[in-house]
């Protein structure tokens, strides 16, 4: 008799278990419904935006690096009880202010390795692609909540868009003896980078539940987002995350030493230490970190920077891709026209011929012949555009086109090269028009620089259909026109690796056609009226190909 019992017993409790687990499997298929999915870590409640995406925002994908965990390697997220509400974006990393950047976080906190979803699927049994934006801002700046990089847009579009936050600065970027012994590879610093591997890994584990597909997971980014890239590109810890890149206005691949080598990025870290007078990395971990971050302020904050460690970088990514042992993957990478404007070269003096002449000579010296040759400015009127040209292939072009051209000598991954041309509208009038005196003529002089022109970063609300989330801007319906493009084009690459296909509302596309390196290389022009055409500059870009590595 209890025998019967017992088994009837066990048998209830199975029917119970089994229920309750179809009922919860059924209410994450049913995601927009339900508006919950299980991860590591836990539960988490996202929330329906005005255009019917589910955004979740402030998921935790590492662990915070605080205390005896600065420094290191990013750890598993620690598990929650219960539903967490992923509502709210998660604080930004710590970082001096700055008024080119807008944030939608609430707080900095050295807490800060969140990331945020945006999703249209209905089910997390759909494949839906995956694009995983990686924020510029030179190492020292950004975080995954900035406006320009809002998901929604791109999710109305079938993609399943992730922002991330990754450690910066100091505390992404700074190596010493001390951590390279700790390590157990010899190496530290890159611990931003090393953020960003974990947030890819925890999407590869992860996201099918928001109905994205892990085996369809596009790596894109913009300035030292496109940098880092770059770096995935070749680090064998990033191998199998990703399956397409986009780069937009930049790589590591440069004749300034945008990557160091190790003994160089611990001798920085030494200098640190001794200027906090401290005597041992533990008691750096101690230090606040406000504290901390004014002490790198006092020197130059951008000194700690990607790094050679023998673990996410095993050589230079130059190195790499000239072996042809990056990963091979779908590349569309490109730069803006006016990447960089000419008021940078002058340091506040006037914008003419003798000014322009000695600032060139300044910077090179006995080579200045040959730079004016390639850039030149016969009278005042010339100079504005040459010395942007000449500003923004050293900063910003020739990184990206030696990118371009390493990888499309792999022939088996297909190149996509752009250039960004349309004329920004600039300010409007209302936001000009915010702020104390001094803020409002910053603005003015600010808007002067950039309207009318195609300058860094500003095509990222283009290509992510932000034009109305970013609403500082004059928008012209031009501008929405462009977008409608570059967005069409963006949306196709992720989905098929190729950025032809169909236009947003049947816009009509221009095809793209592959780059392939060479003097005959075409890429496409992307502006109101975008056209394909042939490179005519590749001989500025050589010029930065045969220079000695420099700072």
């Amino acid at each position: 008799m209890f025998k019967y019992l017992r088994n009837f017993f066990l048998l209830t409790l199975s029917f119970i278990f089994i229920s309750t687990n179809f009922a919860l499997a059924n209410n994450e298929k049913r995601l927009l419904k339900s508006k919950q999915v299980t991860i590591t870590g836990g539960r988490v409640a996202g929330s329906v935006t005005n255009d019917g995406v589910l955004s979740f925002r402030g998921i935790p994908y590492a662990a915070a690096p605080i205390g005896k965990l600065r420094w290191k390697a990013p750890q598993p997220p620690l598990p929650w009880k219960g539903v967490r509400n992923a509502d709210d974006f998660g604080p930004r990393p710590v970082q001096e202010s700055n008024l080119l950047y807008e944030f939608r976080s609430k707080e900095m906190n050295e807490d800060c390795l969140y990331l945020n979803v945006w999703t249209s699927a209905k089910s997390n049994q759909e494949k839906r692609p995956v694009y995983v934006f990686i924020h510029g801002g030179s190492f020292i700046h950004g975080d995954g909540s900035q406006p320009a990089y809002d998901g929604a847009s791109m999710a109305k579009q079938g993609v399943v868009y992730v922002s991330i936050n990754y450690r910066l600065g100091v505390f992404g970027f700074m190596s010493h003896p001390e951590l390279s012994k700790e390590s157990g590879y010899g190496g530290s610093g890159n611990y931003g980078l090393l953020d960003q591997v974990a947030a890819l890994a925890w999407i590869k584990k992860n996201i099918s539940q928001f109905g994205g597909d892990p085996n369809r997971v596009t790596i894109g980014g913009e300035s030292v987002g496109a940098q880092s890239v770059s770096a995935h590109m070749v680090s064998p810890l990033s191998r199998g995350l990703f399956t397409a890149a986009i780069a937009e206005s930049g790589s590591l691949i440069d004749v300034r030493a945008l990557v160091l080598p190790l003994k160089k990025s611990e001798e920085l870290g030494i200098e640190l230490t001794s200027f906090a007078k401290s005597s041992s990395i533990e008691e750096m971990r101690s230090m606040p970190a406000e504290k901390l971050l004014k002490l790198v302020e006092k020197g130059n904050p951008r000194r700690f920077k990607p790094v050679v460690d023998g673990y996410f970088l095993t050589e230079t990514p130059e190195k790499t891709f000239i072996s042809a042992k990056q990963a091979n993957v779908p590349l569309l990478i490109g730069w803006n026209a006016q990447e960089v404007p000419a008021v940078t070269l002058f340091r506040l003096r006037r914008i003419n011929t003798k000014n322009y002449k000695a600032a060139v000579e300044r910077i090179y010296k006995d080579k200045a012949a040959d730079v004016l040759a390639l850039y030149p400015a016969a009278t005042n009127a010339d100079v504005n555009k040459a010395s942007s040209e000449f500003m923004s292939d050293r900063l910003i072009n020739y990184s990206s086109w030696k990118l371009a051209e390493l990888h499309a000598k792999q022939k088996t991954a297909p190149v996509y090269r752009y250039l960004f041309a349309h004329p920004h509208p600039g300010l409007n009038q209302r936001t000009i028009r915010e702020g104390n005196a001094f803020q409002v003529l910053i603005k003015k002089l600010v808007n002067r620089i950039i309207a009318g022109t195609s300058f860094h970063a500003s095509e990222i609300e283009y290509a992510l259909g932000n034009l109305d989330v970013q609403d500082n801007y004059d928008w012209k319906p031009e501008d929405y026109e462009v977008s409608k493009q570059m967005q069409s084009y963006f949306v196709n690459f992720i989905k098929n690796a190729n950025p032809n296909g169909p236009g947003i509302d049947e816009i009509r596309l221009t095809n793209w056609p592959k780059y392939n390196e060479g003097k005959q290389a075409q890429f496409l022009k992307i502006g109101r009226n975008s056209s394909a055409e042939t490179d005519a500059t590749k001989e500025r870009y050589l010029f930065f190909e045969n220079l000695e590595e420099t700072d």
